[in-house]
C-alpha cells in the first residue's frame, strides 16, 4: 500500500484526541456484535484475511473489532490505521471513521493478499458507507439512527445472500443467525457444536468428508477456509450449492476462541457455470459435425464432378447453401420458428434435390425449436456420414402432424442408404436426440436403426407449440449485397482488375494468403496484409488502389478503417461472415459474404474500382 504523507498539525491532532477520549470507547471489550460484523463482512466484500475497527491514540492503535488480527492493541507507529488518521483520507482499502464533527476517530482497516494497492471509487465508497456505521455505533447516536445503522448492514448482507454464524469454542456452541437458518434449514439461536462438528450433518453425504478435510487443513495452515460444498437434500431433491468461508479469532491467551463464519447460496451461479459448461461443449460438438458435414459435402461434390472448375462452383453453392441455413437457425432460436422453417434450415443446405418436408403451419416456441433444430441437426449430420445422404441415392423424408393431445408428431425417414444398425454405445448425438430434445420439447424422441435406414419418431407436447407466431421486426436489407452463390468469373471481364494495387484487411491468416494468391493470379498487386485493427490503420496511407476489408478483426469493428478510406476517397469492399444487421452499415460499399471465393473478391473490386 502507499505510504500517506502526513498532513495534520499539532492542533488539529489535539483536537482528534480529545474528541476520541471524551468518547470514552478505548479499551474494554472488543468485538461487539455490531461492530464484529462490519469488520466480518469489510473483509468479506475484499476477500482479505484482516480487517478491523480500529481506534487511534496517541501512541497505540485499539481494535474495537477486528478479524485476523492476534489481538486488539499495537504501537501506533507504522499502523496502517494511524497513517490514515494522520493523512485524512483514505490510503489502500482503509478510510477514516469519523465523527459528526469530523474529527478522524479511527480507521476501518482492510489489508492483507488481494486488498492492495489503489482501490478503485466503488471499493471506497462501500469502505466509508461501512465506516459511516461504525461511526454511528462508536458515537451512540439515537436509537434511531442505530436502528437506521442495523437496517443498511441487514441489507447488505441480505443482498450478498449470505447468512452467519459463530462458533464460541470454550463453550463449544454455536451461534445461528437468522439468515443463515433461512438459507440453509439450521434452527436459529445457539446449538451444541460437538467439537465443531454439529453443522456437517447439513452437508451433502458426498461432499461432507472434502469439506471437513478441507476446513481443517485450512484452518491449521492458514486460520481461515474457504470452499464450496452440496447442501443435504431436501425433501424435493434439488441440488443447492454452498460457499462457505471462516476465520479463527484468538483470545487473550493467544489460544483460537471463536471461529466466525458466513455461508452464501451459491446455486444459481453454480447453475450458470453449468449451462456455460454446457454450451461450451455443444459448441464443440456442432463445431466438429459441421467440419465433418463440410467433408462428406466435399467429397459427394467431388464424385459428382466432372472437373475441377464445376468441382469449385457446386461446393462453393452448396457451402453457401449451408451458411444460409444456418442464418435462418440462428432467427429460428431467439424468436421460435415455424416447423417448416427448421427442417429447411437443416436439411435445405445438406442436399437439397434428396431431401423432402411436409407437414401442416405448426409455430414452435424458442425453446422448442432450439431443441428440435438441435434433433433434426444431429439426424442430418448422421445421415450424411452413415446414412442415406452418403450415397447418391438415397433419400431423407421429413413429415409432421398434430397429436390428438394438442401437440405434434414428426417421423424421419431415410430410404435408399446403407442398412442401419444400432451402435455399441450411445453417443452424444443419440443422447441429444432422445433425452434432451425430448425432455425439451415436453414429450419424447426415439430412433430406431432397420435395415432400409435410420428412423426417427419425436413428440412434441402442446406446451411446445406457440398460439401465433411473435411480430419479427422488418429490417431493410443492405443495398450491396453480393450473393456468394456460384463462382462469378464469367461476369468479370479478363484482365478487368489487372495493375491495380490492392489492401487486404483479414484476421484469418489461411483467407488471407487464398486471398493474395488468387488476387495476384488475376493480376493484382497485393500492397500488404493486415491482420489486427491497429496494423490496418497504420497501412491506410500506402499506396493502393481498393482495399478489401473483414468486417470484424478479432472481436473489433473494421469501421474505423472504412471511415478513414471513404475520406480519403478510396474505394473498399467489406468481407463478413456476420448476418445483414451486424455488418458495417452506412457505408456505399458491396459486402461479399462469407463463405466467397476469389472470384466474388474479383467482381466486387471491378465494380468499386469501374473496371466491370
Amino acid at each position: 500500500m502507499e505510504d500517506a504523507p502526513i498532513v495534520s498539525d499539532d492542533h488539529q491532532e489535539a483536537a482528534r484526541l480529545s474528541a476520541l477520549r471524551a468518547l470514552d470507547i478505548l479499551g474494554g471489550t472488543t468485538n461487539e456484535p455490531r461492530l464484529l460484523r462490519i469488520a466480518r463482512l469489510a473483509a468479506r466484500l475484499f476477500d482479505a484475511p484482516k480487517a478491523a475497527v480500529a481506534l487511534v491514540d496517541e501512541d497505540r492503535i485499539w481494535r474495537k473489532a477486528f478479524v485476523g488480527y492476534a489481538g486488539p492493541e499495537v504501537p501506533r507507529a507504522g499502523d496502517l490505521a494511524g497513517r490514515v488518521v494522520a493523512a485524512g483520507r483514505p490510503v489502500g482499502l482503509c478510510v477514516p471513521i469519523r465523527d459528526r464533527e469530523g474529527h478522524a476517530l479511527g480507521a476501518l482497516v482492510v489489508e492483507g493478499p488481494g486488498a492492495s494497492g489503489p482501490a478503485c471509487a466503488e471499493d471506497l465508497q462501500a469502505l466509508e458507507d461501512l465506516a459511516d456505521l461504525a461511526s454511528e455505533i462508536l458515537t451512540a447516536q439515537s436509537d434511531d439512527s442505530r436502528m437506521l445503522e442495523s437496517e443498511r448492514l441487514n441489507l447488505a448482507i441480505t443482498a450478498a445472500a449470505l447468512g452467519e454464524f459463530e462458533w464460541d469454542i470454550k463453550r463449544d456452541v454455536f451461534k445461528i443467525s437468522p439468515r443463515l437458518a433461512k438459507i440453509a434449514g439450521i434452527a436459529s439461536g445457539e446449538i451444541p457444536a460437538e467439537n465443531g462438528a454439529a453443522l456437517y450433518p447439513y452437508i451433502h453425504p458426498d461432499d461432507r468428508e472434502m469439506a471437513r478435510e478441507s476446513i481443517n487443513r485450512q484452518l491449521r495452515e492458514t486460520g481461515r477456509y474457504s470452499l464450496e460444498y452440496r447442501r443435504l437434500p431436501g425433501p424435493d431433491g434439488r441440488e443447492v450449492w454452498y460457499h462457505g468461508s471462516g476465520a479463527l479469532l484468538l483470545g487473550p491467551d493467544h489460544e483460537p476462541a471463536y471461529l466466525i463464519g458466513v455461508v452464501q447460496d451459491i446455486t444459481a451461479r453454480k447453475a450458470d457455470e453449468e449451462q456455460r459448461e454446457n454450451l461450451v461443449a455443444e459448441l464443440d460438438h456442432r463445431i466438429k459435425n459441421l467440419l465433418a458435414v463440410v467433408q462428406s459435402v466435399a467429397a459427394q461434390s467431388a464424385r459428382k464432378s466432372a472437373s475441377l472448375d464445376v468441382f469449385l462452383k457446386t461446393f462453393a453453392a452448396r457451402l453457401k447453401s449451408m451458411s444460409s441455413a444456418h442464418d435462418l437457425l440462428s432467427a429460428a432460436r431467439w424468436r421460435g420458428a415455424t416447423l417448416a422453417r427448421i427442417a429447411a434450415a437443416e436439411l435445405g443446405g445438406l442436399a437439397p434435390t434428396q431431401t423432402r418436408w411436409d407437414g401442416p403451419e405448426l409455430f414452435l416456441t424458442p425453446r422448442a425449436a432450439a431443441a428440435l433444430s438441435l434433433a433434426l441437426h444431429e439426424l442430418a449430420v448422421n445421415a450424411v456420414r452413415y446414412g442415406s445422404l452418403s450415397t447418391e441415392n438415397g433419400k431423407v423424408e421429413v413429415v409432421w402432424r398434430r397429436s390428438p393431445e394438442g401437440g405434434f408428431a414428426l417421423e424421419w425417414l431415410e430410404t435408399g442408404g446403407p442398412p442401419a444398425s444400432a451402435p455399441q454405445t450411445k453417443g452424444f448425438g443419440a443422447t441429444l436426440i432422445e433425452d434432451v430434445a425430448g425432455r425439451e420439447l415436453g414429450g419424447s424422441a426415439k430412433i430406431n436403426y432397420r435395415s432400409s435406414g435410420v428412423t426417427a419418431m419425436i413428440v412434441g407436447s402442446a406446451e411446445a407449440l406457440a398460439d401465433a407466431p411473435p411480430v419479427e421486426p422488418v429490417s431493410a436489407a443492405p443495398e450491396r449485397i453480393i450473393e456468394t452463390v456460384v463462382a462469378a468469373d464469367e461476369t468479370v471481364r479478363p484482365g478487368a482488375i489487372a495493375g491495380l494495387k490492392v489492401l487486404i484487411v483479414e484476421d484469418s491468416l489461411l483467407l488471407a494468403l487464398e486471398l493474395e494468391a488468387g488476387l495476384e493470379d488475376a493480376g493484382v498487386e497485393v500492397v500488404g496484409c493486415a491482420a489486427e485493427l491497429s496494423e490496418a490503420l497504420s497501412m491506410v496511407e500506402m499506396n493502393f488502389d481498393v482495399a478489401v476489408l473483414d468486417a470484424d478483426l478479432n472481436g473489433q469493428s473494421v469501421a474505423p478503417v472504412a471511415e478513414i478510406l471513404r475520406s480519403m476517397g478510396r474505394p473498399f469492399v467489406f468481407a463478413t461472415g456476420y448476418a445483414d444487421k451486424a455488418a458495417p452499415m452506412g457505408f456505399d460499399a458491396p459486402i461479399v459474404r462469407k463463405p466467397y471465393n476469389v472470384h466474388q473478391i474479383a467482381r466486387a473490386v471491378a465494380d468499386v474500382t469501374g473496371r466491370i
